[in-house]
């Protein structure tokens, strides 16, 4: 038996989308201010590594709040260029001890060989900075579960945001809501969204997790809006046809009663 659940995270009245908080530099915590100054060599040096120069260009950062890492800063490091190409990685800077850790995303619209939302790398480092209490809790029926899948999928590409409702937009109303999948013959859970990345196209995520809420698996499907085959007024319409000739018609003389043959009295 599998039981499904909608979404953890109710969103505001108006919105079409879940997603969490994000902050530009001017928004964030003075106290995570000097985090990201004291942590700036650690963040730059590991950025080298993997091959972003923060000295080279104009780079900005932005902070994405993440419930689901309550040790940890995570921080969206984008460089434009002039031909409108981006690159992209993704900082997690620890509050109190540890490692910086990046996550690539983007070099110049490029994506790594191995594309940063399923990579064993990014499970890894994900599954390496929530606490365990806070991933065995998420995924319980009533836990915080859509919170940490949008936490995983912002480390990964920036701004993820879930669907709240099918229905709102006419394109996405094939697309799946933010749901749990829970089977009783397996320990495994499936968190399933919708995240809207560009006009005329969404992500269908899904995140599978173990018992104890640790990220196995991750994969996104980009499919097109589904448009409905409506004919316009003007196809139903009645065409009138052409004018032509009157087909011949041969006229077939009245049938003859049969003769018959008198019988013998």
């Amino acid at each position: 038996m599998q039981e499904s659940r909608p979404a953890d995270t109710p969103p505001p009245p108006n919105s079409e989308y879940i997603e969490l908080e994000h902050r530009t530099p001017a928004q964030i915590d003075p106290a995570d201010i000097s985090l990201i100054h004291a942590q700036q060599r650690a963040i730059t040096a590991e950025a080298a590594f993997f091959g972003y120069d923060l000295a080279s260009g104009s780079w900005n950062y932005d902070q994405a709040v993440c419930p689901a890492l309550p040790g940890q800063l995570m921080l969206h490091y984008r460089r434009q260029y002039r031909d409108g190409a981006e690159s992209l990685f993704t900082a997690l800077v620890p509050r109190d001890h540890g490692r910086v850790s990046v996550v690539p995303v983007l070099y110049r619209n490029a994506t790594p060989f191995r594309s940063a939302s399923g990579n064993e790398r990014s499970i890894a480092v994900f599954n390496r900075v929530v606490p365990a209490d806070v991933a065995q809790k998420a995924i319980q029926p009533e836990g915080k579960w859509l919170a940490l899948a949008l936490c995983y999928a912002d480390m990964v590409g920036a701004g993820a945001h879930a669907l709240k409702r099918a229905g709102d937009e006419v394109g996405l109303s094939r697309a799946p809501v933010a749901t749990l999948h829970l089977s009783e013959a397996s320990p495994v859970r499936e968190i399933v969204f919708t995240d809207r990345d560009a006009p005329g196209q969404y992500l269908v995520w899904n995140i599978t997790l173990n018992d104890k809420g640790r990220v196995a698996a991750a994969t996104q499907v980009k499919l097109s809006d589904y448009v409905a085959q409506v004919k316009s007024p003007k196809d139903l319409t009645e065409k009138p046809m052409p004018e032509g000739k009157e087909p011949p018609v041969k006229t077939l003389p009245p049938q003859q009663e049969p003769l018959t043959k008198p019988t013998p009295q």
